[in-house]
């Protein structure tokens, strides 16, 4: 952070040593040219192969699936600085808002991590001269991935242990055999439309040389960002940043936060500066649906004469905590919010120009008023969290933020608010135990992304001739490590073990079993589906079974199926029903029944068709029955 020496404290020197930034990449690259300010022009030779470090400045890594077009790179700078003209890079939407609109809200931004290191205070930053950069390894770049991928499944996918070693999401998306298994990010976690991962350190060669005057907190940083083109949650792009000392001194008082200078402005208006307004907003947003949600944003928004109409800002997600408030805060919380501008002295609320006042900025607690009517400037404003009293040698520290977007204030929050659902996630009872509720939460996933509720598997219940036909579909690798239980009245009154089980086929590579009860009491049942292991068993999947008057059920055969699969729906009564086919994304493709149905077993063909009579791609497909409160689930494959 002591190379912010070399701005100083005018937007011009920033914009240099961006330049210089850019300058180097563009070295490893081949191409010539070189900058100096806001309007030099970089081109590269047209056929030469850019190396890892250049990736990242071409326009590949945009988030585009929403309403934000957002640039990322993987040396701490966030945006594109649009006005630094450059072929590889400022033709990459920095923060473009509608999509296509022309309209930016982000000139850069990036992330600031404060510790003292050995009794002196020092600030890694990101954002205009970054001294974040990725390593020097072959192919570290930015990895981009979606749900769904192959090797990304996470819980509750019945794969989440997608190489089947035990362990769930032990790798990290760059391109390393984390593990140390010889295989390359076969099992880590894919979240939402668009997913980009990439990792830079604060002690790389190239850094050090740019900023000599800098010393190195020796951190690595994991980035993650998340986006999604669902209505109501496309006008956000999420962070996920994992901290990791990777030195050998304990770094103590540690800040985490977000620097963002915006130059809101029509993207043609280049270098449009000193016209923003910024402030901070912390309240309780209330949404549809009777939800409400406590959020801390720190905003911009353009104070031109013709001002372009959006409110962009960062809220905070969450944070490592501590229940006691001792090693980390309590809660996630706003510490510092500051505004500064560049056409000030630092005492007078300009710029830091180093380490320890970058530091001092972070470790206020202290929250700057908003900008007055008339108060236009070339803003740049810093949210912070902490302190966090020490980051020993190998030890991490989370921190999550969304970039967001809105047409004013208050649909900027409450997009903000719904950026804290979709980190919220969803909330699992993963081991079955209902006194310490559903205790395993999944971040980054949305209830319309859920497709099973079980780990690895699934079981069902289906009254047939002689008994009770029990069906369990699962990703478990050896039945040996399976166990069904049947309870009740909460008592476990039989045990069937993995010789027991009889495998019935494959289903997306997920093994098939069935058996039969023959000896089901009357009364309300319970069949639990359990994993055996070294730390006892694991319950995957639990259904219940009226054993008097049958539930409303459903199985599909021949599954796999082609042309046509046979779905069996068994109704206890006459009721109305629906029956739906959705594919793997949770997409309604076709409705196959929506009236009163008469009680008894009925047959209903599907054909793989959606409701234009299209055939479908091979794939799996969800098959859900609703009738009276009753909802029955179940998965068939499509092979053609």
């Amino acid at each position: 952070m002591k190379g912010l020496v070399i701005m100083g404290i005018l937007k011009i020197s920033s914009i240099i040593c961006l330049s210089v930034c850019l300058t180097i990449c563009l070295l490893l690259a081949g191409p010539a040219g070189a900058t100096s300010s806001k309007t030099t022009s970089t081109t590269s030779q047209p056929g030469i192969e850019l190396p890892d470090k250049a990736l990242t400045l071409d326009g590949r890594y945009v988030h585009d699936v929403g309403q934000v077009w957002h640039h990322v790179t993987n040396w701490g700078l966030l945006g594109s600085a649009y006005s630094v003209q450059s072929t590889l890079f400022a033709d990459s939407p920095s923060c473009m808002w509608p999509a296509g609109s022309g309209d930016e809200y982000l000139w850069a931004a990036g992330l600031w991590v404060g510790g003292v290191k050995l009794g002196e205070e020092l600030v890694s930053a990101g954002g205009w001269a970054s001294e974040w950069r990725p390593s020097e390894a072959a192919g570290d770049t930015i990895h981009r991935t979606a749900l769904g991928a192959a090797g990304g499944a996470r819980y509750p996918a019945p794969d989440a242990d997608d190489d089947g070693d035990g362990l769930e999401d032990e790798e990290i998306l760059n391109g390393l055999d984390d593990d140390g298994d010889g295989l390359v990010d076969e099992d880590y976690a894919a979240y939402g439309d668009q997913h980009f991962v990439c990792t830079y350190r604060d002690n790389e060669g190239l850094a050090v040389e740019q900023m000599p005057d800098h010393t190195p907190m020796d951190l690595e940083v994991v980035q993650q960002s998340i986006q999604w083109a669902l209505p109501g949650y496309n006008e956000f792009v999420g962070y996920d940043f994992t901290i990791t000392n990777i030195g050998v001194v304990t770094l103590e008082q540690l800040y985490v936060g977000m620097f963002s200078d915006n130059d809101i402005g029509p993207r043609s208006y280049a270098g449009a500066a000193g016209d923003d307004m910024a402030g901070f907003a912390s309240e309780t947003v209330d949404l549809p649906g009777g939800q409400s949600v406590p959020v801390q944003v720190a905003y911009m928004y353009d104070g031109a004469a013709q001002p372009v109409p959006g409110y962009v800002g960062w809220v905070l997600l969450d944070h490592t905590t501590d229940s006691t408030g001792l090693a980390a805060p309590a809660a996630p919380a706003v510490l510092s919010y500051q505004r500064f501008s560049g056409n000030a002295s630092f005492e007078m609320g300009g710029d830091p120009t180093n380490d320890t006042e970058a530091y001092d900025l972070m470790s206020r607690d202290q929250h700057d008023p908003d900008a007055l009517p008339g108060q236009t400037a070339d803003y740049r404003v810093l949210m912070s969290s902490g302190p966090f009293a020490t980051l020993a040698p190998g030890e991490s520290l989370r921190y999550q933020v969304a970039l967001v977007m809105g047409a004013g204030l208050d649909e900027m929050l409450a997009n903000a608010a719904r950026a804290r659902l979709a980190y919220a996630g969803q909330a699992f009872d993963r081991d079955g135990d209902a006194a310490n509720g559903a205790e395993y939460i999944a971040h980054w996933l949305l209830e319309a992304e859920v497709e099973v509720p079980a780990e690895a598997g699934w079981i069902d219940a289906l009254r047939v001739p002689g008994g009770v036909q029990v069906m369990v579909e699962t990703s478990v690798v050896s039945v040996d490590d399976l166990m069904v239980e049947r309870l009740q009245d909460g008592e476990v009154t039989r045990r069937w073990y993995g010789d027991e089980l009889l495998p019935a086929g494959l289903a997306e590579g997920h093994t098939v079993f069935r058996f039969i009860d023959t000896d089901a009491p009357q009364g309300t049942v319970i069949y639990r589906l359990a994993r055996l292991g070294q730390g006892g068993q694991l319950t995957l999947d639990q259904t219940s079974f009226e054993g008097q008057a049958a539930r409303l059920v459903m199985s599909a055969a021949p599954n796999p199926f082609n042309p046509q699969v046979n779905i069996k729906l068994d109704l206890p009564r006459r009721m109305e029903v629906t029956l739906e086919a959705f594919d793997a994304r949770g997409h309604r493709v076709r409705t196959l029944v929506g009236e009163v149905m008469d009680a008894g077993l009925q047959t209903v063909v599907w054909r793989g068709d959606d409701e234009a009579g299209r055939s479908l791609p091979s794939g799996v497909y969800h098959l859900r029955l609703k009738g009276e409160g009753e909802l029955f689930t179940t998965r068939v494959t499509l092979m053609r």
